[in-house]
């Protein structure tokens, strides 16, 4: 069985399959973040969406404008933004807005980027990609800055599905009216693309895994245009995420009382966060033993790089090890990669 950091899809996911979620686990859902977004095609639509309309607002002039982003993203992000403005790093008389990445889900270093953003009049865009329900400072992470992108997928099986918030009365309006101008069949294509590469990353087959690639490539270049969400999507999505917040929360406490005397996770909030993945910090000797261990068990990880200081505009990127902890891996895989690094650590 491999394990990467989402889980596998199955079957019954062509259809639905699942139970819909408890009436408690519902309110409080419905509370913190359903009713705060509206859903889109994807993560990279909601990039397209809050860029087409910062342009058509005029507060973007040209493709010239430029958007500060961090390190260490997807380059198809970067290439998204590239359709209406230049992604930089350091900011110019140009400079428009600011894309705040909450890595992994543990929260960017808000204060400092707010204080920074106001002196240069920036719009903070934050990407929470990586973040469902995590907090920074009793504040819920996607509720602080102008506007806020989801991608739902990168968290569980539910097709291609992503999710946009923004402080400003007429953007639900203007979302709205992008998503029914979707054209016809492009949603299907879509989400035909996501599942076919997500079954072939679980596969030997080598050539299926190029055409897979291939295809899902394809399909990224009109992610910008496909930005109605499914049904099947949002039905995978409704009956999945209670369930992954509340496991991925129990596996990262359990995680951490069983390593707390290694000090892996020292650089990461012990309460308040929901993790994609846990980054845990050790020498680079270690690093690399317990990558090859972990590989040995099947599991899809590697040396990542970690901003502990969370910003930024100022990032100090250290080797972390990746360790999955999504609702797809059983409670005695789990521990099994728990006793492992505790092995080899």
């Amino acid at each position: 069985m491999i394990i990467r950091e989402v889980e596998n899809p199955k079957l019954k996911d062509l259809v639905g399959g699942y139970k819909y979620l408890s009436q408690e686990g519902w309110k409080r859902l419905e509370e913190d973040i359903i009713s705060r977004i509206q859903f889109v095609g994807s993560g990279k639509g909601a990039i397209a969406i809050i860029l087409k309309y910062l342009s058509e607002k005029k507060i973007f002039s040209n493709k010239l404008t430029e958007v500060i982003v961090p390190d260490w993203i997807g380059y198809w992000v970067y290439n998204q933004i590239q359709t209406y403005a230049f992604p930089i790093k350091h900011f110019s008389e140009r400079t428009k807005a600011i894309l705040v990445y909450h890595q992994y889900g543990f929260p960017q270093d808000m204060d400092k980027i707010l204080e920074f953003a106001a002196d240069k009049k920036l719009i903070v865009i934050e990407d929470c990609a990586h973040a469902l329900e995590s907090y920074y400072k009793g504040r819920l992470v996607g509720l602080i800055g102008d506007f806020s992108i989801y991608s739902f997928s990168k968290w569980f099986f539910c097709y291609a599905l992503g999710g946009v918030r923004s402080k400003y009365d007429d953007f639900p309006d203007f979302v709205d009216n992008l998503i029914a101008r979707t054209p016809f069949g492009i949603t299907l294509l879509k989400d035909m693309a996501k599942f076919i590469y997500e079954k072939s990353s679980y596969s030997n087959n080598a050539v299926l895994k190029k055409y897979a690639n291939l295809f899902l490539g394809m399909s990224y270049s009109f992610y910008g245009e496909a930005l109605k969400p499914s049904r099947l999507a949002l039905r995978l999505f409704y009956s999945k995420i209670f369930h992954e917040i509340e496991i991925r929360r129990q596996r990262y406490h359990f995680f951490r009382q069983k390593t707390n005397h290694l000090g892996i996770c020292d650089h990461l909030e012990s309460e308040g966060v929901i993790p994609y993945v846990i980054p845990i910090r050790c020498s680079e000797s270690k690093n690399n033993r317990l990558m090859n261990s972990l590989k040995d068990m099947n599991i899809v990880t590697g040396i990542y790089h970690f901003d502990v200081n969370r910003n930024l505009l100022s990032p100090n990127f250290v080797q972390t090890v990746w360790i999955p902890c999504h609702g797809g891996i059983s409670d005695d895989v789990f521990q099994t990669i728990a006793e492992t690094v505790l092995r080899i650590l």
